[in-house]
């Protein structure tokens, strides 16, 4: 499984020490990649796709606002490229690179 945590939240509670202990209290979102087969771009693409659609749930601020703003985005651009980081996947770092072409 891998966890998504809205990188601004968790950026502003480790520099700031009030809010150090509350990194656990960010939104996060849990995607299961069990079974998927990393060889398959269709299959990894499915998994991106995911990625990026539970990066922009757990970034969206539109409690305050109603309008997708540049933070938002920061956010789950933030948190998209930590999550190929983590699965740290060769097909699944060139799609996120732009390397493999759209289907």
């Amino acid at each position: 499984m891998l966890r998504l945590i809205c990188a601004a939240t968790a950026l502003l509670a480790a520099s700031t020490p009030a809010f150090a202990a509350d990194v656990s209290a960010a939104p996060t979102r849990v995607i299961s990649v069990a079974g998927v087969d990393f060889r398959d771009a269709a299959a990894v693409r499915q998994v991106y796709s995911q990625i990026k659609t539970a990066a922009s749930s757990v970034c969206d601020n539109y409690a305050a606002i109603s309008r997708v703003t540049q933070a938002d985005v920061a956010c789950a651009n933030k948190a998209v490229s930590a999550a190929v980081h983590t699965l740290d996947r060769p097909l699944l770092t060139a799609i996120h690179q732009g390397r493999v072409p759209a289907v």
